[in-house]
């Protein structure tokens, strides 16, 4: 009989053969676990936004905020995000506008928006969304500073994800009865950054996903739901030396190995 767990992570094992850098993946589905180094913490770049994105849907408050660049750093002072550093207009060009918090949870999801991320960070505070993962058993996700916090990631204050960690929260949206969960899967699917996990898999197959990317760091999350097997989550978490579009390409080409083991393991 066919160890279908070994053989996958054997498979992991094999794509990252030579690969220098640190890797880690998590498959969560029904009764289902396979991993590869899911506890290591990585830097969590843009993947910490599912945990703000909680925190705000699990508060039900439907508000405005105010657009502002300026943001109180944790050590102490200010600092202003800059526009170049995001990837959304769209917020920018709303400045000193009041623009409602379910907006800017879209523009934080489907477009990775990091000026919309520090607004509704600053909204719903960091005590919240702390208590959201104490609630959900996922201290493995650390958010300590809003993006740009140059004088907190100097002082070594950061915010750190595990591939299990990022597996869970999404695994617990999709099976769970929190009232969050349709919510947050519903953005997640209208995703538009889809080179890593979704670039994986065949084209019109339905995903939900989350990523995050820095240089030296790509991250993804991603529920899946082929049609010939059941659904899954996939959590990648990556720190090496790649370049960004190298360290792209591997994370989609673990997916497209997940996907193909997956739907083996499940064929009839």
């Amino acid at each position: 009989m066919t160890d279908h767990t070994t053989d996958l992570r054997s498979a992991w094992d094999a794509a990252l053969d030579g690969v220098p850098g640190s890797f880690s993946l998590a498959l969560l589905a029904d009764g289902v676990e396979v991993t590869r180094r899911a506890d290591e913490p990585h830097y969590a770049a843009s993947t910490m936004k599912l945990a703000v994105l909680g925190a705000l849907l699990r508060a039900r408050t439907s508000s405005s905020v105010h657009v502002h660049s300026e943001f109180p750093s944790v050590t102490g002072g200010t600092f202003a995000l800059r526009q170049l550093d995001d990837q959304d207009d769209w917020t920018w060009h709303r400045m000193d506008h009041e623009v409602d918090a379910y907006d800017l949870a879209d523009r934080m999801v489907t477009v990775s928006g990091n000026l919309a991320a520090d607004l509704l960070l600053e909204r719903v505070g960091f005590a919240a969304v702390r208590h959201l993962l104490d609630e959900l058993g996922l201290p493995d996700i650390r958010v300590e500073r809003l993006i740009g916090d140059a004088a907190a990631q100097e002082q070594g204050i950061t915010n750190t994800v595990t591939a299990m960690a990022l597996a869970r929260l999404v695994r617990h949206w999709a099976t769970s009865d929190d009232p969050a969960g349709p919510d947050a899967l519903a953005l997640m699917a209208r995703q538009t950054h889809l080179g890593m996990i979704p670039a994986g898999l065949p084209a019109g197959t339905w995903s939900a996903s989350k990523g995050g990317w820095v240089t030296g760091v790509k991250n993804d999350v991603a529920l899946v739901r082929p049609v010939a097997a059941p659904e899954y989550v996939l959590a990648v978490c990556t720190t090496t030396d790649l370049s960004d579009t190298d360290g792209m390409t591997l994370v989609a080409h673990l997916s497209a190995v997940t996907w193909e083991h997956w739907n083996r393991w499940h064929a009839s």
